[in-house]
């Protein structure tokens, strides 16, 4: 079946079709809905979908590596989440402050992360 990713979760949206016959794009998740509604767009959404089948692979990985690095911004976010709950109560505590230190160290190694995927993906 044809489908698009969606451009702002990158979850793949299938194609349906209208009951006048044209297609359309809907994303549950993020509540997008994509409509082709004339005869040029279509046609270049067709050709599109000629060219994406000869091009599968680099369609395929390119999905993965834009899954990959969501996957790490996501786990940025949940550290970052976990520092501001702490807020200043690891300066009365070693326990605490041990742990914002290991925060620290795994948002860094996140970032390095981060980093050398988008220099190796060039």
């Amino acid at each position: 079946m044809q489908s698009l990713p969606c451009f702002l979760c990158g979850r793949k949206l299938q194609k349906r079709t209208s009951k006048k016959g044209k297609p359309y794009f809907v994303c549950d998740h993020c509540g997008i809905q994509l409509f082709i509604r004339r005869k040029q767009g279509i046609e270049k959404l067709e050709r599109f979908f000629e060219n994406a089948e000869k091009a599968g692979i680099p369609y395929k990985q390119h999905t993965q590596n834009f899954h990959e690095m969501q996957a790490i911004l996501k786990e940025i976010d949940d550290v970052n989440s976990e520092m501001e709950k702490m807020g200043l109560s690891y300066m009365f505590n070693d326990h605490k402050l041990r742990v914002r230190k290991s925060l620290k160290i795994r948002r860094a190694n996140l970032f390095s992360q981060l980093e050398e995927f988008a220099n190796k993906k060039q």
